[in-house]
Parts: C-alpha cells; structure tokens; sequence
C-alpha cells in the first residue's frame, strides 16, 4: 500500500500521565478519520480510496498517536505514476492538503485547510477566484483575500470537512486538554492548534444561524474557566449546556477579583441560543450575552442549639 504517516499528540493537565478519556479520544480520532477520507473523496469524486489506522505510542507528559493513511492496492500503481504530476502529488500528499505536515509547502504555498480555517477567523467566504497559476484567491465578506492551491480553497469550508474537524478538535473545548499538535516525527513539531482558538474550527464559524432566540435564565455552574473563548458547563436542573461568556463587564469582575466562585453557585443571565441545520442534523449552540447576577450556593449555617 502507498503510506503516510503522521503524529498526532494531544496535551495538557488532563493527559500529562499519559492517560486520556478513551471516549473523549475515540470521539476525537474517529472524526480524524473521517476528515482524511472525505478529503479524499471530496477531492476526487470517489470513496473507499483511502483508510486511516492508528498506532498508539504513550509519551510521558501527553498522549502521542500515531497515523498511517492508507491508499488501498487497487489504485497503487496508478497513483505512483499519478504523483509525478502536481495534480496527482496533492492528492498523495492529502494530510498535507489538510494543513497536518509540511510536505509540498511549494505546492500549497504553506497553507492547508487548518491554516486557511485560522485566517478566516469565523469569516464567511463572499467569492473565489481562479488565478492564472492554477491557485484559487478566496474572499472573505470584510475584503481580506488569501491564495490557496485550489483543492484547499474547495476543502475549507465544505461540511464534509469541516464538522469532522470540529468534533477532531472538541476535546480543546473540554477541561485539560491545551493543544493538539501534529508532527512529521516525535517532537518534530509541524502545527498545533490550542484550546484559545478551538471556537473557530467549529463547523458553523462565519455561518448564519437557521434560528435564533434570546431568553432569561438561571444556571448552576457545573464547570468553569476563567479564560476567555471557553466554554463554562452549565445546569438549568433539567438539561445542561455549554456557553461561552461574552459579557466584558462580568470578566472585567472576574480580572478585579470582585466575584469569587465557589462550588454548585449560580448565574442569572441573558442566553442567546443559535441553531444551524446540519449535513448531520441540528446544531445548537448557546452563548451568554450578559451575566445579570452571580448567586452564591445556599451554605450551611450550623446545626440549631439545643
């Protein structure tokens, strides 16, 4: 079979003895996988040419995984002869298309779809255009332009890639997990993403909601950060969310150490809930616009005398 190969290492807190939520992981290496082979299939117009195999390699300090992508035998001796050409050596170099290594930088101009999803920030794509040199300029709504190889400019924000790269990247999104790294071998660091800038690999950046509403509510602090762009867990006693906090006034509390948290107190705020329909059903997401009020948790005041 042809190969590639590539790390994947994920770090932080919660992993630095070598240890990892095996869901948290599957979750994540499942849509790892997923992303490579809709890359293929998105690039080509075929599937099955491709499957991705794992090779776990514990390194004390972080959870280091090894990636073997595979082009299946039917199609080897075409695609040796294929990879001559530039057409045929972006696809073999597919993790290179997707930002994962630095292999044909030339060709890609440095940037793959993690690169190009970093520019664009949440940005909407306004309009494409094809160069000369075969390369695609894509424009964002605000007028910023980027030039990308044109197999990276069709991957950045079709959702077969990018809802697999979002739920690639969730365990950013969870306590302890500070970046994902990708290297060409161990410690030979080619890109990493870090938790400050997992809201933009969501697959919804820079999309329109279908729906929006905005209502009154109380929640129960279950989890919460005191880093902007995280997200805080949340219990209304009947269902439970994730929200990041936008409200300036509050972090600049928070900064002053005005508000102290203690365990299970409450906030009385103004949600904004967003929903978008999906290639794989509804997403919603919640966001806290403004926190009216920070309750602490009822304490116990002593047992009655006697």
């Amino acid at each position: 079979m042809v190969q590639e190969h590539f790390r994947v290492v994920y770090d932080g807190a919660a992993v630095e003895d070598g240890e990892m939520d095996v869901s948290q992981l599957a979750s994540s290496l499942l849509a790892l996988g997923k992303l490579i082979e809709n890359a293929d299939a998105v690039r080509t117009g075929e599937t099955g040419r491709v499957k991705v195999r794992v090779r776990a390699d514990v390194q004390r300090g972080s959870f280091d995984v090894g990636i073997a992508v595979h082009w299946l035998e039917g199609i080897k001796d075409a695609a040796v002869g294929w990879a001559l050409t530039p057409e045929g050596a972006s696809t073999l170099a597919l993790i290179g298309l997707l930002g994962f290594t630095v292999k044909d930088v030339a060709l890609l101009g440095g940037k793959g779809v993690i690169q190009a999803v970093r520019w664009l920030r949440g940005r909407k794509i306004e309009r494409r255009i094809v160069l000369q040199d075969g390369n695609t300029q894509i424009i964002t709504q605000d007028g910023d332009a980027l030039t990308l190889a044109t197999d990276v400019a069709r991957l950045v924000d079709d959702p077969q890639i990018r809802q697999p790269l979002e739920r690639f990247t969730e365990p950013l999104r969870e306590e302890g997990v500070q970046e994902i790294r990708f290297e060409s071998e161990p410690g030979a660091i080619v890109e990493r993403i870090d938790a400050a800038e997992a809201a933009i690999f969501a697959a919804t950046a820079g999309s329109d909601p279908t729906s929006s509403a905005e209502f009154a509510a109380t929640y129960q602090i279950k989890r919460l950060f005191f880093e902007r762009g995280r997200k805080w867990r949340l219990s209304n006693g009947a269902q439970t969310i994730t929200a990041e906090i936008e409200d300036e006034d509050f972090w600049h509390r928070v900064d002053s150490s005005d508000v102290a948290f203690a365990k299970d107190d409450y906030l009385e705020c103004v949600v904004r809930m967003d929903q978008w329909f999906s290639g794989v059903g509804l997403k919603t997401e919640y966001r806290i616009g403004k926190v009216v009020k920070h309750i602490p948790a009822p304490r116990q005041t002593g047992f009655p005398s006697f």
